[in-house]
């Protein structure tokens, strides 16, 4: 069985609702102006943790650069640590320098794992900006 949520305060809804019984927000316009990278976005917040992990996934799989405060929010705020893990994963992909604040946060998460995904992503990061901000090499000697 599906269950169904409400898009701006995430209780749960019948499947055919347009409109939310509890807040009143109009789902359909909402989903409706939507599109597919707000959705994936909107998922971060729901209360089915798979779901969430599997927005993190995808959003990362994107490398979409307008998830990263929303992901840096669910790797700070994610008691579960496989959700924090999932979110920092994310940042690791979409790999911008704005996530390095929330992946040095995320290294000092209670939990192991989200550490240990952290610290190498971390390392992918600053690697990838070593290696960019290189000056490249002609292989002639200077005069």
């Amino acid at each position: 069985m599906i269950t169904f949520y409400c898009i701006n305060c995430w209780a749960t809804v019948p499947e055919s609702a347009t409109i939310c019984p509890h807040c009143g927000d109009d789902i359909a316009v909402r989903q409706a102006r939507a599109d597919f990278v707000d959705k994936l976005i909107a998922a971060l917040h729901l209360p089915e943790p798979t779901t969430v992990m599997r927005a993190a996934w995808v959003l990362g799989r994107r490398r979409e650069r307008r998830a990263v405060a929303a992901l840096r929010q669910l790797a700070a705020g994610a008691d579960d640590g496989f959700i924090a893990a999932s979110a920092v994963e994310a940042l690791e992909k979409i790999g911008a320098p704005e996530v390095l604040g929330a992946l040095r946060r995320a290294a000092r998460h209670s939990s192991p794992r989200v550490r240990r995904v952290a610290a190498r992503a971390m390392r992918t990061i600053e690697s990838s900006e070593q290696s960019e901000t290189a000056a490249p090499t002609t292989g002639e000697p200077n005069s």
